[in-house]
């Protein structure tokens, strides 16, 4: 898969030696060259989304504004320590090209050079009805996402959760413990977030544990749904906050789908299941249509080479289609689930629907999305810019 990879360097014949070393050395990154920062400022606006920006401070500083949406930000520094952007991981620029490609690698692999949106990005995975696979999806959504490099905060909010299977047994009454600094001294919620998310390696995420009694889940009002997930969007700590919430039809659910930036709908090719997702979107599109524009509806256990069930939910067929592994009908070890690739590969695609490229970025806006949906996939460019 191209990465797309911009390079912003005034000096045209040092931009373009080093770009044609980097498409030697790295066949499937997609480069751009910009040498003047009024046509580097125009890609940005125009909203086409880069994996990786490499350029001069001047250029970067003249080009990226607050809030723009953006790959990995590497600055070409005459001498480290020099640059003062704490956003901007360094990487010297005259050295030998192989040492600057070297140190491109070690920084692309850092997780300390955020992507530059304002926000972390809040996907949640639903379904009106219960066994549809939600978790699992919500998980490998996370482990690939982590894989790119982005920084994610996976959120359990079933009412019976049994997420300790995958995890393990930690401090049970997380969630409602992070409630109650919400609460009561809403200065204490970031030390107390702090203290309660666990990090699991294998999935490269941070989480809550499961709650033992479902009561700690069912007391949460929308309120307090909204106060927190603010939080963590704004928190900085996570580019991608995946939501697994239970199935159900209340004003709770409603409220979460309003929140969430991009909603994968998950439903099975099951004459009942289509009928329960069916009958909840017609029931919410009397309160608020609005938040479907964020769906995207998703055939999950996938077998055989087409739908036996006539397709009721919007778009007339699925967006996407995840296999059916049934092996994982036994499976107690999160690094199980990661472990078929066709299934890893559908869920890529579906990162790729949502908005999520092949490394650290912002997912794409509604429009450049339904863009992409129309045009297709284009191949691969390479090509010096022009530059004025």
């Amino acid at each position: 898969m191209a990465k797309r990879v911009i390079l912003a360097v005034p000096q045209r014949e040092y931009a373009a030696k080093l770009a044609e070393f980097l498409r030697g050395e790295e066949p499937n990154w997609d480069i751009a060259v910009y040498t003047h920062g009024s046509a580097l400022r125009r890609e940005i606006q125009d909203n086409r989304d880069a994996d990786l920006l490499i350029g001069v401070p001047e250029l970067l500083r003249e080009s990226i504004m607050p809030g723009d949406k953006t790959g990995k930000v590497i600055a070409l520094v005459e001498e480290k320590g020099d640059d003062t952007q704490e956003e901007w991981q360094e990487v010297a620029q005259f050295q030998p090209l192989p040492a600057i490609l070297s140190s491109i690698r070690k920084a692309m692999s850092m997780g300390t050079a955020p992507s530059i949106r304002s926000g972390g990005h809040v996907l949640t995975v639903f379904s009106a009805s219960g066994g549809t696979g939600k978790t699992t999806v919500a998980l490998n959504a996370i482990r690939q996402a982590g894989e790119r490099g982005l920084r994610t905060f996976y959120f359990n909010l079933e009412a019976l959760n049994a997420t300790s299977l995958l995890f393990g047994r930690g401090e049970p009454d997380s969630l409602s413990r992070l409630l109650y600094a919400m609460q009561a001294h809403s200065d204490q919620l970031e030390p107390a977030l702090e203290q309660l998310c666990r990090h699991q390696p294998q999935l490269r995420t941070d989480f809550l544990d499961a709650p033992e009694h479902p009561g700690e889940r069912l007391a949460m009002s929308t309120e307090a749904l909204a106060e927190l997930l603010g939080h963590l969007r704004r928190s900085g700590r996570y580019d991608l906050i995946v939501v697994d919430p239970d199935s159900g039809a209340g004003d709770w659910h409603r409220e979460l789908m309003l929140l969430s930036d991009s909603i994968v709908w998950l439903t099975l090719d099951d004459a009942q299941s289509l009928l329960k997702n069916e009958k909840l979107l017609r029931y919410w599109h009397r309160h608020n249509e609005n938040w479907l524009d964020k769906c995207i509806f998703v055939w999950n256990k996938a077998y055989g080479d087409g739908l036996v069930n006539r397709w009721p939910l919007p778009g007339g067929k699925p967006t996407a289609r995840l296999p059916y592994i049934p092996q994982w009908k036994t499976v107690d070890q999160p690094g199980k689930y990661m472990s078929a690739p066709v299934f890893s590969g559908a869920i890529e695609r579906l990162l790729q629907e949502i908005g999520f490229g092949s490394a650290v970025e912002a997912p794409k806006s509604e429009s450049a999305s339904r863009r992409t949906r129309e045009e297709g996939n284009g191949g691969q460019r390479s090509y010096v810019r022009g530059t004025g």
